[in-house]
């Protein structure tokens, strides 16, 4: 089984392990890096669609020729990951981590939790070059995720779309809420956060079937059979009075 995660935007220099291991796809990875590197400030600016401030921050660390190493679940710092609490992990716990979290990245590929990574933007629209960022990565995806039986698929549709080939079972998990006319709505920060602390839920007990995923009972989501199907499961916050 494998947890899959999108990742984010907002990044910190951290690592939880104390050994970062190498990338599966080091040289693929070094080649978008370097065509970004290549590219003046004016056309970084155009390329990413940021405002001054932002792309200087973006040049200078692209220009970075050793940039701070991190791994993974200590550099991403967005919604989702800051309901996962590494920090509290023991060893057990750290390993379930290292066996089955993954983050689908379009800079890095296919990320395992103790991965040697640096800071970086850039997402599954962009084209660099010219070139798909899905088709760049899917023969890694594919390779991957062939002999995995089960995803357990925390992650947006953005990311999980790099999954297209994937033949075993996914369960998509959502989150969703109840509005005062009675039907559901995802609440988009919620329900990032949600993820995560699914996440962390999976993670600090070591789940190793699928189906206790439903157990999951925090921040008002709990799992609702009458509208979920065989791999599309709901959990619902309902409305308070």
């Amino acid at each position: 089984m494998k947890i899959i995660l999108s990742p984010s935007k907002l990044q910190r220099e951290a690592a939880v392990f104390e050994r970062q291991r190498p990338l599966l796809a080091a040289s693929k990875q070094q080649f978008i890096l370097q065509e970004l590197r290549a590219m003046t400030f004016d056309e970084l600016k155009a390329f990413y669609k940021i405002k001054d401030k932002m792309a200087q921050d973006v040049y200078r660390l692209l220009q970075n020729e050793q940039p701070p190493v991190c791994d993974v679940f200590g550099m991403y710092n967005g919604i989702v990951f800051k309901e996962i609490n590494v920090d509290s992990y023991d060893r057990p716990q750290l390993d379930y981590l290292r066996e089955h979290g993954v983050v689908l990245s379009a800079m890095y590929g296919v990320l395992e939790a103790d991965m040697a990574v640096s800071c970086y933007r850039l997402d599954m629209t962009k084209k660099l070059a010219g070139i798909d960022l899905y088709g760049y990565w899917q023969d890694e995806v594919d390779a991957y995720f062939k002999d995995v039986t089960v995803v357990v698929n925390l992650a947006s549709l953005e990311f999980s779309r790099m999954l297209k080939n994937y033949a075993g079972r996914m369960i998509n998990v959502h989150f969703v809420e109840e509005q005062t006319n009675g039907k559901l709505k995802v609440v988009t920060v919620r329900a990032k956060q949600a993820r995560g602390l699914m996440f962390d839920y999976m993670v600090s007990n070591c789940i190793r079937r699928v189906e206790d995923i439903k157990n999951f009972n925090e921040a008002g989501y709990c799992y609702v059979k009458d509208i979920s199907q065989d791999d599309d499961w709901y959990f619902v916050k309902r409305l308070e009075i």
